[in-house]
């Protein structure tokens, strides 16, 4: 299971802390770190940020968690990510989701339709990323051959994960389809009750996990753990086959230094 840990850019941490903190984290032996992108909520521009870090670190895996796509161009998204993915030599993770009601409104997108908007932007995502030359009309976009001058290293694109609040079936379904699944559900997070039981948070990622699988998804899961969960839930979260663990947590340099902990 790896470890991967939540950089609040823009919340707590501006660009040069975001950067001292990605090499205190590849130094302490973590796997990966994250960043987010919603204006509403105040996070500085993640693929600014993901650049920067690629310049500095060697290894570390980076990703977005989460990427509105609705609430950007596909086109600019795609060109980001793939430059980010030639800077870091094959790094990128991309967690994409559909963002929340308050984003939405503030930046001016219209709630009717949004999912079927968001499968179409998830594919000219794709298709961008692969390479191909873009003419589409569908209602949603209009793009007239659109192309990538700069392609990801990764191939045929970087991994994408796609997020769903449970108990969002058809979120999680879709999640299925694509390379990987970033589930939030009641119990977590800092704002989550602490009196919650743990085997009701664990019972409810185990439902969810058993509608993603049963729906096709075999990539990998990635959710989010507080230390305060304990090592019993970390435990749990391996026999379930999660493959990555994000500490949201509010580390220091110091603390990543340490290393992840499972306590």
């Amino acid at each position: 299971m790896r470890h991967g840990f939540w950089i609040r850019n823009g919340l707590e941490h501006g660009p040069h802390s975001c950067l001292a903190l990605v090499e205190a984290a590849e130094a302490g032996g973590w796997d990966g770190v994250f960043v987010s992108d919603a204006v509403m909520e105040d996070h500085d521009e993640p693929f600014v940020l993901l650049a920067a870090m690629a310049a500095r670190t060697q290894r570390i895996t980076l990703g977005t968690w989460v990427i509105p796509l609705v609430a950007r161009h596909v086109v600019a998204v795609a060109r980001a990510a793939a430059g980010v993915d030639q800077l870091s030599d094959g790094r990128l993770v991309l967690g994409i989701g559909m963002g929340n009601e308050v984003e939405h409104r503030g930046l001016g997108v219209a709630r009717d339709g949004l999912g079927a908007r968001h499968e179409a932007a998830l594919d000219l995502l794709d298709r961008l990323l692969r390479g191909e030359e873009v003419t589409v009309h569908d209602g949603h976009h209009d793009l007239d051959g659109v192309a990538l001058r700069t392609h990801p290293v990764q191939s045929p694109r970087p991994p994408i994960m796609l997020a769903a609040t449970w108990p969002n079936r058809a979120g999680t379904r879709r999640a299925a389809r694509w390379d990987g699944f970033m589930p939030q559900w009641p119990g977590l997070g800092e704002g989550a009750d602490p009196d919650v039981a743990e085997g009701a948070r664990i019972a409810e990622l185990e439902e969810l996990l058993g509608c993603y699988r049963d729906a096709g998804g075999d990539g990998p899961v990635l959710v989010i753990r507080l230390r305060r969960f304990g090592a019993d839930y970390d435990r749990r979260c391996e026999e379930l086959g999660v493959d990555w663990l994000l500490t949201c947590d509010s580390l220091d340099e110091a603390a990543l230094r340490a290393g992840p902990s499972t306590s």
